[in-house]
């Protein structure tokens, strides 16, 4: 097995990309939703995206950005092509990274797979200005890494009651393991900002009150307009571009801007590196 010590290629770029994960409690609360629009808007104003779909089992990042699966993610890890071999361009211009479609049965992400993974994406880091790692549902191992060291951690819920008890579940146990961590919370399907608002007030009233040690902020919100998402996800056009004057266009254009305004100095040492490492 490759030394981890010998994972950074000698004369690499100290610079490295903005690590940013999107998590959540529940399925179906719109974190890949997040992820791809997010990507997008973000390549459209010039800056270099990569989506790692971390939902190994279950990638679903290629359907909503127009990506067909014809390269072997297993070929990737068995060592017999380079990862750039199985990083395809979707709509909008923005770089995705995921397992495929031929895998007839689910495998787990162990310690090989995950470092296989995390060493070839050391290396090509520095070649983004932003990493979106669209999530698992709940908090498995892997979320757990990649909440602890990312640069920001968004986490996205929905105002149903079983999504926010998963949301204070993920908050409560990736803050035992860390005290004092920040996150940027996005509220889905809600009808304005105000209704956005009282979510949040319950969320971050919660955590206050079971004396949780973490640092909360309403980093944006996404109105409930069911039949333009539906159109979005059938015509595998993510929805900035498709309808770029409606209402979740602009939601996610302010969630863009408050990224892009709270990005401070990238970390010298590799983020993927650091996953290794730990």
């Amino acid at each position: 097995m490759t030394k981890k010590r010998d994972l950074i290629p000698a004369g690499r770029s100290k610079r490295r990309a903005h690590i940013i994960t999107i998590g959540g409690g529940k399925g179906g609360i719109g974190k890949t939703f997040l992820s791809t629009n997010l990507g997008v808007a973000l390549q459209s104003r010039g800056h270099r995206v990569l989506i790692f779909d971390a939902d190994i089992n279950f990638s679903n990042v290629h359907l909503l950005l127009n990506v067909d699966f014809n390269r072997s993610f297993d070929e990737f890890l068995k060592g017999n092509i380079p990862i750039g071999d199985v990083i395809q361009k979707g709509v909008g211009g923005v770089d995705i990274l995921f397992a495929g479609e031929d895998f007839q049965t689910s495998f787990s992400l162990g310690d090989e797979v995950f470092d296989t993974i995390t060493a070839s994406l050391t290396r090509i880091e520095g070649e983004y200005d932003f990493i979106i790692i669209d999530t698992q549902a709940g908090l498995t191992e892997l979320n757990q890494k990649l909440l602890l060291l990312s640069d920001r951690n968004i986490l996205i819920t929905t105002p149903e009651i079983t999504a926010l008890v998963d949301l204070y579940r993920v908050i409560k146990t990736a803050s035992s393991d860390k005290s004092g961590m920040r996150f940027d919370i996005v509220i889905n399907r809600v009808q304005n900002v105000e209704h956005a608002t009282r979510v949040y007030q319950k969320i971050s009233q919660t955590v206050s009150q079971f004396g949780i040690k973490s640092s909360l902020s309403l980093f944006g919100f996404i109105v409930e307009d069911q039949k333009r998402v539906v159109e979005s996800i059938q015509k595998r056009i993510p929805i900035v571009l498709l309808h770029q004057k409606g209402s979740i266009a602009e939601c996610i254009r302010i969630i863009a801007n408050a990224l892009l305004g709270r990005t401070g100095q990238r970390k010298k040492i590799p983020f993927f590196f650091q996953l290794l490492e730990r």
